[in-house]
């Protein structure tokens, strides 16, 4: 299914405007695993969305001395290189492939006109910040539970995309476990199931 295709299923009434559009302002990049998309502090205005593979937003962590995980863009999901639209401050982390693919970029300059006053373009965008900010608020959750195991299930139970898609290690660096505690509390989870 092509990007357009499923755009066209959240916003049925799109038309040819919308095509081309999206055709004249969308540019696709290949991925490669480990390729960084935007890094900080670099100034980008763009909007990053996934069409296929996993894109994750990093940040070195000195504490642990590695690179943590942030939050995951999966399919039909992306990331901001600003903190929001509207904001000149840049997205905190750095905009890295997980998994091989491609992505969708549409430069602010292309949106901004557009915004508040194209029904189409603030349905996918607001789609957009909804996606992220449900996971985000997940992602809260789990940072208040103290218990690595409690952690691990509430990752499992309420992100099971993530849960599925992302392997051990990279688990491990987004809910700020070993790769050996993770194991363990898979073991844990698998038998509660």
């Amino acid at each position: 299914m092509t990007f357009y295709s499923y755009w066209e299923k959240l916003y049925p009434d799109l038309e040819d405007f919308h095509k081309r559009w999206l055709l004249k302002n969308g540019e696709i990049i290949p991925m490669k695993r480990g390729q960084i998309l935007s890094e900080m502090p670099h100034m980008q205005s763009a909007l990053y969305i996934v069409l296929v593979g996993i894109l994750a937003k990093e940040r070195y962590c000195p504490d642990r001395d590695e690179q943590l995980i942030m939050t995951v863009a999966l399919p039909h999901m992306g990331f901001f290189t600003t903190m929001h639209f509207f904001s000149k401050s840049p997205a905190l982390g750095d905009i890295v492939c997980l998994k091989s693919g491609l992505v969708l970029k549409i430069p602010y300059k292309a949106i901004g006109p557009y915004r508040n006053q194209e029904k189409a373009i603030d349905t996918l965008i607001d789609l957009l910040v909804n996606k992220k900010k449900y996971q985000l608020d997940h992602l809260r959750v789990m940072d208040s539970l103290l218990i690595s195991t409690d952690r691990y299930f509430y990752f499992a139970d309420h992100l099971p995309q993530l849960y599925n898609t992302l392997s051990q290690t990279e688990q491990a660096r987004l809910l700020r476990m070993s790769v050996r505690t993770i194991r363990r509390a898979k073991r844990l989870y698998v038998r509660r199931k």
